[in-house]
């Protein structure tokens, strides 16, 4: 594996080169074995990468064929072994010396990109309260709020005169 410093050294040629949708993400180089698959999301590159290689892979693998970090290529296996819907792949792991687990990645199949007919249509805008729950807005809360502390005696006094009127 190599450092991350010796990268930026490097110069490659814009098609090398894949910047996630992401802000958070850095950019990354991609494999002349894979640049088909450029406008893909990283982690289905790497499982096609994976596929090519038809073995075990390691993080450390992924790590220097796309020049990343090995802790960003131990989450893009651990994202295709729990979520990736369209690669279908089996993991297993390792136990080191210091009972650390190293998990390895084989892929069989990438499963090409849903078309858009059978993506879920975006939901519409959620319907209006009927009881208008939520609606009101801060200076009219502020007043009901002072009416009724104001009238928080409201109803002994009301009581009062009730009983009174029921004595006489």
């Amino acid at each position: 594996m190599c450092p991350d410093n010796t990268h930026a050294k490097k110069l490659y040629m814009a098609n090398d080169i894949h910047y996630p949708g992401q802000t958070n993400h850095d950019a990354c180089f991609i494999p002349k074995s894979v640049r088909q698959y450029a406008g893909e999301p990283l982690y289905i590159i790497v499982a096609h990468w994976c596929l090519l290689q038809q073995n075990w892979v390691q993080r450390n693998q992924i790590s220097e064929a796309f020049h990343i970090t090995a802790r960003r290529a131990s989450y893009l296996i651990a994202y295709l072994r729990s979520k990736a819907t369209r690669v279908v792949c089996v993991c297993r792991h390792q136990t080191l010396l210091n009972k650390a687990l190293r998990y390895e990645i084989y892929v069989f199949r990438v499963l090409d990109n849903p078309t858009p007919s059978t993506r879920r249509e975006k939901a519409g805008p959620p319907p209006v309260s009927k009881r208008r729950v939520g609606n009101g807005d801060r200076s009219m809360a502020n007043e009901l709020w002072n009416r009724l502390c104001s009238n928080r005696n409201a109803g002994k006094i009301l009581k009062k005169e009730k009983k009174e009127d029921d004595r006489t």
